[in-house]
């Protein structure tokens, strides 16, 4: 596939998912909507000052762990369906462009669509972070673009896992389901399951947060402090991290291409 193709088919699927409105206003609650009513809590909580690098901390793991997440999720789980469900996918493939570029191109319009939305969210917490810290220090510009890059690499992962899973079952419902469902209850309680030892690194969310700034690896968060939200850390190699990634992003993508050759027109 040329570049001058893949251009306008990536910039069609960003317009097909832009125009899909529940999408996109779940979104914003789950990104923008979550992060302002968070930051306002602890706003209340503490006389109206934010502790500011536990605050950027928190807003981080909100967007890349947790609603942020879950935004990222429903993004490329629409992504990954939208042709099937709306009943155009025989038209598309009536085109005889290549079924495997029609699923390729559906990634990176996922991924930045839902970068739109979790990046926003946070620099609400950034901004919020530098306006209300009162006497604690801001958070240094370092902190600041690692803890920007780590929401992106988290973003990209789970929207390309989405855009495969969605591919791959035609259905919303059940890909919101899984993926949701293992990203949360599952890999909360294999994150508690210390007896799997090193098995544990094979979950997805485990080596995405391995890259997470923050608390030392292996640290555990007080659960009444300010700093709550639980970075989901273990002590794993950042080669194993990387590896297992990869290898959760090509069995996604080779999952969602090859049902995409073989869907019934």
């Amino acid at each position: 596939m040329s570049r001058a193709l893949a251009g306008p088919m990536i910039a069609a699927d960003i317009l097909k998912l832009r125009r899909h409105r529940p999408t996109m206003a779940a979104a914003t609650a789950l990104s923008v909507g979550v992060t302002a009513l968070y930051l306002a809590v602890i706003l209340a909580r503490h006389n109206g000052q934010l502790p500011g690098a536990r605050t950027l901390g928190d807003g981080t793991s909100l967007m890349g762990l947790y609603f942020g997440s879950f935004a990222a999720i429903l993004i490329g789980t629409e992504a990954g369906t939208i042709d099937v469900t709306a009943g155009v996918f025989r038209d598309l493939a009536a085109t005889g462009r290549s079924r495997t570029a029609l699923f390729l191109t559906r990634v990176p319009a996922a991924i930045a669509v839902a970068l739109a939305f979790t990046l926003s969210g946070f620099l609400l917490t950034v901004a919020a972070a530098f306006a209300f810290h009162g006497a604690t220090p801001v958070p240094g510009p370092g902190l600041i673009a690692g803890s920007a890059l780590w929401v992106v690499l988290a973003t990209a992962v789970i929207t390309a896992l989405a855009v495969g899973a969605g591919s791959l079952t035609g259905s919303r419902a059940v890909t919101l389901t899984a993926i949701i469902g293992w990203q949360t209850v599952a890999s909360g309680m294999l994150y508690l399951a210390t007896f799997l030892g090193a098995a544990r690194d094979l979950v997805l969310v485990f080596a995405v947060s391995r890259f997470q700034p923050g608390p030392a690896i292996g640290t555990r968060v007080n659960p009444g402090s300010t700093n709550a939200l639980n970075n989901l850390k273990l002590p794993m190699p950042a080669v194993t991290a990387v590896l297992v990634i990869l290898a959760w992003l090509i069995a996604a993508a080779a999952a969602g291409a090859w049902r995409t050759r073989t869907r019934d027109a």
